[in-house]
C-alpha cells in the first residue's frame, strides 16, 4: 500500500509529526499516513520510512513565523485534530475565529489542557511511576498557580513567579531548578521556548558525592553473614542502582567473560534507567562468591540472584543495611531522619545508604585509574557525561599528594 508524509493545507499547512527515538536520541520526524488514511506509527527518517511505536504525535504549524507544536494524546484523534486546526487557522486569517475542540480560541490550548496532555504522554511505562508522580505534582502545581489561561500567554515573568512560589513552599534551589526544567519541557512541547535567561535559573552547589572509606567497608562486611556480604559486595563492585540489584537474574551474569549486565525484566515492569541495557566487568573474586551462592540457593521461578523467600524482588536492601550498621555499632550517633528517628536509638543512620556504594564504585575506579571518565559513564548508565563528571570532585590522586607534600609551600606548615 502506498503512503504519504502528512500535511494539511498550503500556506496554512498543518503537519503531523511524531517525537521518536532514533539512534539513541529523541527528535521530531514527519509522520507517514497510509493510503487508507490511517496512522500506523510510521515516520520518515532521512527519506526512509521506519516504524516507531514509542513517542507521541504532535500537530505542527506556524504562527507569526514561529513554529508551534501541540501534542495529541490519542493516535485516533490526530488526523481529525489536524483538519480542525487547519480550519481554525484559515478562519482566523479570514477574521472569523472559530472554537477549537477544547472550547478555546484558535491561538493556543489552555495551560490546564497542556499539562493533562503532557502527563498523558509520559504515563508509565513511558516514564517510571515515581518520575511520573514527581512530574504530575510539579505540573499541576504550575497549572494551579499560573495566572495565564493559555500556554501561548505564558511569559518569563510567569516562570519567575513560579520559582518564587516554589521557594515559598520550602523548596531548595536544586528542587526549584529541577521543577523549572519540568515546566520548560511542557512549554517546549507546546512551542513556547527559552523564556528564562541564564541567570534566572535557580543556582545551587552540587555537593561532592559521599563514599565509604576502606575501614568502614571492612567493619561493615565483618558484621555481615555470607549472604549479606555477597549482596553488598555486589552493590560495591558493580555500581548498580537499588532496582538493578533487586532485579538481577542469574542470566545477567556472564561467568565466562567476567561481567554482569543490567537487562529489562518485563514481567516485573522493570527497565534500565534511560532505557539502555549495559554491561559492567567485575573481579573474578565476586564471580566465585556468586557461584557459591548459586550452589546453595533454592531455585526461584524468576531466577533472581537476591529474591525474597517468595521469589520476588527484595525491596528491603537499604533497611537491612541500616540494621547491620546498627548491629555492628557503626552508626554516627548524631543524625536524625526526616521522620524524627535518631540514629543513636536504632537503625536509622543516614550515613549508611545503598546509593553510597555506587558513589564509592565510581570514585574509586577513577582514583585507581581502572577506567577513564567515558568508560565509567557507560558502566554507570548515565545518559550524559555531566552526570559522571561529578565524581571527579572526590578523586584523590596519590601522585598529587606526594608532590604536594614535597612542594615549597608545604614547608610553611612545619612547626
Amino acid at each position: 500500500m502506498g503512503s504519504r508524509t502528512s500535511g494539511y493545507g498550503g500556506t496554512n499547512r498543518v503537519n503531523i509529526v511524531k517525537k521518536a527515538k532514533v539512534n539513541g536520541a529523541w527528535n521530531f520526524y514527519p509522520a507517514v499516513i497510509e493510503s487508507n488514511g490511517k496512522l500506523k506509527d510510521k515516520i520518515r527518517v532521512r527519506g526512509a520510512i521506519e516504524v516507531h511505536p514509542e513517542g507521541a504525535y504532535y500537530l505542527e504549524w506556524r504562527e507569526d513565523k514561529k513554529r508551534i507544536r501541540e501534542p495529541v494524546a490519542e493516535r485516533t484523534e490526530v488526523l481529525d485534530r489536524a483538519r480542525r486546526k487547519r480550519l481554525e487557522i484559515e478562519a482566523a486569517l479570514a477574521g472569523l475565529p472559530i472554537a477549537s475542540p477544547n472550547g478555546h480560541g484558535s491561538r493556543s490550548i489552555s495551560v490546564q489542557q497542556a499539562v493533562e496532555e503532557f502527563l498523558e504522554n509520559i504515563k508509565p511505562p513511558q516514564r517510571e511511576p515515581r518520575t511520573y508522580t514527581a512530574y504530575k505534582y510539579c505540573l499541576e502545581l504550575f497549572a494551579s498557580s499560573c495566572k495565564q489561561r493559555f500556554v501561548r500567554e505564558v511569559k518569563r515573568e510567569d516562570m519567575l513567579a513560579f520559582i518564587r512560589h516554589l521557594y515559598s513552599l520550602g523548596n531548595g534551589p536544586r528542587t526549584a531548578n529541577n521543577r523549572a526544567v519540568i515546566i520548560a519541557q511542557m512549554l517546549k512541547a507546546n512551542g513556547v521556548v527559552k523564556l528564562l535567561q541564564k541567570h534566572d535559573w535557580p543556582s545551587y552547589v552540587d555537593p561532592i558525592r559521599p563514599v565509604y572509606e576502606s575501614d568502614e567497608l571492612r567493619a561493615l562486611f565483618a558484621a555481615c553473614d555470607s549472604e549479606e556480604r555477597l549482596l553488598y559486595t555486589t552493590y560495591l563492585l558493580t555500581g548498580f542502582r537499588d532496582k538493578e540489584v533487586r532485579h538481577l537474574a542469574w542470566r545477567d551474569i556472564d561467568f565466562r567473560n567476567q561481567a554482569i549486565r543490567v537487562t529489562a525484566k518485563p514481567h516485573f515492569a522493570f527497565k534500565p534507567k534511560n532505557k539502555e541495557e549495559r554491561e559492567v566487568p567485575v573481579p573474578a573474586s565476586l564471580l566465585e562468591m556468586l557461584k557459591t551462592h548459586r550452589a546453595k540457593q533454592k531455585s526461584n521461578v524468576f531466577g533472581l540472584v537476591f529474591p525474597t523467600a517468595s521469589g520476588q524482588p527484595d525491596k528491603k536492601h537499604e533497611n537491612k543495611l541500616k540494621r547491620i550498621a546498627w548491629r555492628a555499632g557503626l552508626n554516627c550517633g548524631s543524625c536524625v531522619s526526616k521522620h524524627g528517628n535518631r540514629c543513636m536509638d536504632g537503625p536509622y543512620c543516614s550515613h549508611w545508604f545503598l546509593h553510597k556504594f555506587r558513589h564509592t564504585f565510581a570514585t574509586r575506579n577513577l582514583q585507581d585509574h581502572v577506567c577513564d571518565i567515558r568508560t565509567l559513564q557507560l558502566w554507570l548508565g548515565h545518559k550524559d557525561l555531566a552526570s559522571t563528571m561529578v565524581y571527579l570532585k572526590a578523586v584523590r590522586n596519590r601522585d598529587i599528594m606526594e608532590r604536594l607534600e614535597q612542594s615549597g609551600l608545604a614547608q610553611f606548615a612545619v612547626t
